[in-house]
């Protein structure tokens, strides 16, 4: 019996799925389900964030994989994006103006991380079109890490280059 080393580039977790690539969904192969759930986040606030996954089989169906309850954290929601596959994310995020009225901004997430596999992240880039679609008024990000999602949504300051004012000579 042959025993397999842990894939390096996902640090020990196992791929979702080495052979198979996910089928690219159809505008019919989004269901309503989504729709009114969205609509329920977007009007009703009934849940802070959504993330989609596209179904495994080859149907080309796009599940919803987890909603965030209305008063769940930041944190949650970036914990529930997996370390090594693709996912797409809409999430409500609250903050206050620079003359301090409440304001709330929905954000479409194409989460792509880098040590996903290739065909996966070729298929979400593919399906990003089409499931995008059915979706107004949100702002769209592509993510490849933790840092590009927190950067967008104020969590985290941009790193800022070195200057060059520390090797100038005097």
């Amino acid at each position: 019996m042959e025993q397999q080393d842990n894939h390096t580039k996902t640090g020990g977790e196992k791929l979702v799925d080495n052979n198979k690539v996910a089928a690219l969904p159809t505008a019919e192969s989004i269901t309503a389900d989504i729709t009114t759930t969205f609509n329920n986040l977007k009007l009703r606030r009934k849940h802070k964030y959504m993330v989609f996954k596209l179904a495994a089989d080859e149907s080309g169906t796009v599940e919803i994989e987890k909603l965030g309850d209305p008063k769940a954290t930041q944190d949650e929601f970036l914990s529930s994006l997996p370390n090594s596959d693709c996912r797409f994310a809409i999430y409500d995020y609250d903050y206050k103006s620079t003359d301090g009225r409440p304001q709330s901004k929905l954000w479409f997430i194409s989460w792509l991380p880098d040590n996903s596999t290739p065909h996966n992240m070729m298929a979400y880039s593919a399906a990003k079109g089409v499931f995008r679609d059915r979706f107004t008024g949100v702002f769209d990000l592509m993510a490849k890490k933790i840092e590009d999602v927190e950067v967008a949504l104020g969590l985290r300051k941009e790193e800022e280059e070195e200057s060059s004012s520390d090797f100038e000579d005097d």
